[in-house]
């Protein structure tokens, strides 16, 4: 049996975050600061549901928040054909792939961490040289370049899952800090808190990217997109519900070769 230490039940949490919303919006992303240019509603004394003032007043508080997070469906659209195609070719779900980018950089192709990791999928330099060469890259990669960075990224995923027997959550929380590491955390207490928040907001995210069949879909055009309100109803899920990623990828290794 595999043992996991204790964690409060986030996914409850979530799950009913995810059902009510925000006085009819949602509100989410990045920390970062420029203002919404989204005006907000206007509401009627007297007026009840989501015309009345604590809704108004909700949506405003929302807004205002939202602002600071700087997420908008266009940077979700400008990468979905390569998440698209990175899912046909990996033969992973497109919302996994979209869940991952959302918690590693909020879809900011230029991200860099603490510790090293870059662009959109957050990969490490020696491990980003490993999967080129895995995947065949022709000529030289950079990891900020968004096709590289997904194309690989994605690749490493499905790899990790099928590592780790077809198990997502044990395969994130490998994304995360190095199959190393997980390997030796489930021979002993299991997975640290750290690795199951990182796992957990994945698998919440991703919710909002897919079209509930969890499945790579070719023959579908294009990619379902949140709109601008989805996106911020899922930071706000998130940010209530307790889960931080200030912690997330610090342990992570540059492993040149991760899948030995």
């Amino acid at each position: 049996m595999r043992l996991i230490r204790s964690i409060a039940p986030v996914p409850l949490v979530l799950a009913l975050l995810l059902t009510v919303g925000c006085g009819g919006s949602r509100s989410g992303g990045e920390k970062t600061t420029p203002k919404s240019s989204r005006s907000i509603p206007s509401y009627s004394p007297g007026k009840k549901g989501s015309g009345s003032k604590i809704a108004h007043e909700a949506r405003s508080a929302t807004l205002n928040r939202r602002g600071k997070w700087k997420l908008t469906s266009d940077k979700v659209r400008s990468v979905s054909s390569l998440v698209d195609e990175a899912a046909g070719e990996n033969a992973i779900p497109r919302d996994l792939i979209f869940g991952i980018i959302w918690v590693e950089s909020r879809f900011n192709p230029e991200a860099v961490s603490p510790v090293g990791a870059k662009g959109l999928m957050q990969l490490m330099p020696k491990t980003a040289d490993y999967l080129a060469d895995c995947i065949d890259w022709s000529g030289s990669h950079d990891s900020f370049d968004p096709e590289f960075n997904i194309a690989a990224g994605s690749y490493y995923i499905a790899r990790l899952i099928k590592q780790f027997d077809g198990d997502e959550d044990l395969a994130l929380a490998a994304y995360n800090a190095g199959p190393t590491k997980v390997r030796r955390w489930m021979k002993g207490d299991g997975l640290p808190r750290v690795s199951i928040e990182y796992h957990t907001m994945v698998q919440t995210a991703r919710s909002f990217f897919g079209d509930g069949s969890h499945r790579p879909s070719p023959g579908k055009s294009s990619p379902i997109v949140p709109t601008d309100d989805e996106l911020d109803r899922l930071g706000l899920a998130i940010l209530i519900a307790g889960l931080s990623d200030t912690e997330f990828g610090l342990e992570r290794e540059d492993d040149a070769t991760p899948f030995d």
